[in-house]
């Protein structure tokens, strides 16, 4: 019974952030309505689709991963989804710029107050040779909700307008929250060591992944692929529209089955080769990160320097598919060599620097460089400014090499009973 128990939680923690992502993603295919309502330039869309989130993030992720460290974990989550559930409703009714920004402050309090608390429950919840892809299962959510998000934002976006995009997208959060919090139990910890102060909490957490080679080079490698990761998501859709004169709604289709769902399923099979090949060499582990890194980038590339729909959403639909390969193989590395009760912290760290570097540059320099450097390609102005962060990448590859260098140094935990 515990197994299907722990699936069940497991589901809905999946939903959880497939709505996070959901909300979060639903900016970027009505970036252009939104810009043609308010005469925005790039330059604000970018700062929209990221640093806006950022701060929030910066705000409330340390405190919440502290509570999750000695707090209850599912309310965490489940309070953190109504209030970011309500804020993305809210943007429906923002009447400039300003309002905007202010709105959308709340989807940061999503993975501020979701993803850590989350990440600590499915590592109490699985043993450390099923970590890796639980985790690539909690992580296939993000694809799901980019699936939603260009689905309702495509389809409902162009039907009836963005802001009725919005409250559609904010109510399933709504009836989530009030699911997790009444019919799924908080797992018991691994580790009852909880009476850590926050402030020496993050300091010993912090001082454990920069003395760890292994920790610090993910760490970096996750923070710089992110780069690439949010940079894409913020405007793939727009460039696609512009570059190849698809309608709101055809992009939308398009971006939900080939990202949405071919992520979804290499996001998945990513943590379950993980695991596998894992299970013979450990180093496998970040070794898969590594390929799928590697074998998407010419797609990548392919997709902003081909003048043609066809082959350009072809090789969109490779690259996505292993876009997120990262995820599950990163946090399962870091839970498996942080002790229990720092990993909401630990989460929180990664996820901050994934955040303000990834988030924050990735987006905002891509409009940049559209608006100043490629001003006059026209419609290829983003295609070019896109392709200027692929070197993120190939940087962040070379850093997960370093941290999988490590892992034959440091024995992995032996397996614990489920």
């Amino acid at each position: 019974m515990r197994g299907k128990s722990n699936a069940y939680a497991l589901g809905v923690l999946t939903a959880v952030f497939a709505v996070n992502q959901l909300d979060r993603n639903i900016l970027a295919i009505t970036l252009d309505q939104i810009g043609t309502e308010f005469a925005l330039t790039d330059t604000q869309l970018g700062l929209l689709s990221g640093p806006v989130f950022v701060v929030v993030y910066v705000l409330f992720g340390f405190p919440v991963a502290g509570l999750a460290a000695r707090g209850n974990r599912r309310n965490i989550v489940s309070a953190a989804t109504a209030i970011w559930s309500s804020l993305t409703i809210a943007m429906a009714l923002a009447q400039n710029f300003a309002q905007l920004a202010m709105a959308r402050l709340g989807v940061g309090i999503g993975e501020a107050g979701a993803v850590s608390p989350a990440h600590s429950m499915i590592s109490d919840l699985y043993p450390p040779e099923r970590r890796t892809s639980a985790m690539a299962t909690f992580a296939a959510g993000a694809n799901i909700g980019v699936l939603l998000a260009f689905l309702v934002g495509g389809i409902a976006g162009q039907a009836f307008g963005w802001r009725w995009a919005f409250v559609i997208a904010g109510l399933p959060g709504l009836l989530l929250a009030l699911l997790l919090r009444f019919t799924v139990a908080e797992p018991q910890r691994a580790d009852k060591t909880t009476a850590v102060r926050r402030g020496s909490l993050f300091l010993l957490t912090w001082r454990t992944i920069q003395n760890d080679r292994g920790l610090f080079h993910a760490l970096c490698g996750l923070t710089v692929t992110g780069i690439v990761t949010f940079g894409a998501l913020a405007w793939n859709a727009a460039f696609i529209m512009r570059a190849h004169g698809l309608s709101q709604s055809q992009t939308g289709i398009y971006l939900a089955l080939g990202v949405g769902v071919l992520g979804g399923l290499g996001t998945w099979a990513g943590g379950a080769i993980a695991d596998r090949l894992g299970a013979d060499n450990p180093s496998w582990r970040l070794g898969v990160v590594i390929a799928a890194i590697l074998i998407a980038k010419p797609f990548s590339i392919g997709f902003l320097l081909f003048p043609s729909a066809g082959p350009a959403l072809a090789c969109l639909a490779v690259s996505g598919s292993l876009a997120a390969v990262f995820w599950g193989p990163t946090y399962a590395f870091l839970h498996a060599r942080v002790e229990p009760h720092m990993r909401p912290m630990a989460t929180a760290i990664y996820m901050c620097a994934f955040n303000i570097v990834g988030v924050g540059v990735g987006p905002t320099f891509i409009g940049l460089a559209s608006d100043m450097l490629f001003a006059g390609q026209g419609a290829r102005s983003l295609a070019y400014a896109i392709l200027l962060v692929q070197i993120a990448g190939v940087w962040g590859a070379w850093h997960y090499w370093r941290a999988m260098r490590t892992i034959a140094q440091v024995p992995e935990p032996a397996p614990q009973p489920a």
